[in-house]
């Protein structure tokens, strides 16, 4: 499959079939914590990136095996909502389907009327919001010439009038970056003003694009009692029955996750819903084979996806 991807087993969605509608890496923002890696076109135009049919074609079959998911979800590599055939898509997928549809966005385009009115319906949308000034914003999220922090709140407070789904809305928090108390401050008064369904604490994980690092679970609760947004919540992993599944699938899906986000080796099983003493062995087996590497982060070993270029 080239545009979708998964199941993964998502700390935020469950078990989540990711739909992929922008190439490697084209955004409108480039993020320092981004664990995709580097924007390297950065862009607010919106374009059909991938071709819509082969992408209904991709979401036909898999979804003929009638799986069972909690959320179809678009993510990816890059933005999505800079893809100009979302709303397109998202409307196929509601008449011909009954999953919960979920959007991960930086939110650098729901300021835009017309993706509002796209994506609406969708059950999720899970906006991000990082920075409570203008200045933390351009050092955090280095968003293309001509999107402001404004712009973004602004955004988020629409798409919270119109939806008519959840609003999840997530902070990364770096350390040095937008941990002052100054910072939390500012960005716990946006908070309270957007009322999201959810405010979700995250942190550097795994490897980012730039040299920066996360906080501890401890700082990121210390967080949590200082905005006191009453829904509140630090992402974390859960646990779920575990599949089993022929090698040669298991090796596709590990390729595929590790091609999007690196990971530790303990993670991967919770990632894939899979055994972990499969896991363990067809991991040797691929860094042996070449397919994947291990890098250092943070003094810890995580495994990557070797690029084909």
């Amino acid at each position: 499959m080239k545009y979708i991807f998964g199941p993964v087993f998502s700390r935020r969605l469950g078990i989540s079939l990711g739909v992929d509608l922008v190439p490697y890496k084209v955004c409108s923002m480039d993020c320092l914590y981004c664990e995709v890696g580097r924007t390297s076109e950065k862009t607010l135009k919106r374009a059909e990136y991938v071709p819509f049919e082969a992408v209904k074609s991709e979401l036909e079959d898999y979804l003929s095996f009638k799986p069972e998911l909690d959320y179809i979800t678009f993510s990816g590599y890059g933005e999505p909502t800079l893809y100009s055939r979302l709303g397109e898509l998202i409307g196929w997928l509601k008449n011909n389907y009954s999953y919960s549809l979920a959007l991960l966005t930086n939110s650098s385009l729901l300021y835009d009327d017309r993706v509002l009115e796209e994506i609406k319906t969708l059950d999720v949308v899970l906006p991000s919001l990082d920075a409570g000034c203008e200045e933390t914003f351009r050092k955090l999220n280095r968003p293309v010439d001509g999107l402001t922090l404004k712009k973004v709140v602004e955004g988020i407070k629409k798409l919270m009038s119109v939806t008519s789904g959840e609003v999840w809305l997530e902070t990364v928090f770096v350390k040095g970056v937008n941990d002052s108390e100054e910072e939390i401050e500012r960005i716990g008064k946006l908070v309270h003003e957007i009322s999201p369904h959810r405010w979700q604490l995250n942190t550097v994980v795994r490897p980012p694009a730039y040299n920066v690092q996360g906080l501890s679970y401890e700082e990121l609760e210390r967080i949590k009692e200082k905005v006191k947004y009453p829904k509140t919540e630090i992402v974390a992993r859960s646990k779920t029955d575990r599949r089993k599944l022929p090698v040669k699938e298991i090796e596709k899906e590990i390729v595929a996750l590790l091609s999007r986000r690196p990971c530790p080796a303990s993670e991967i099983a919770d990632a894939l819903n899979l055994l972990q003493e499969e896991v363990d062995s067809i991991v040797s087996k691929l860094v042996r084979e070449g397919k994947i590497i291990e890098i250092n982060f943070g003094g810890e070993p995580y495994l990557k996806a070797v690029s084909d270029g």
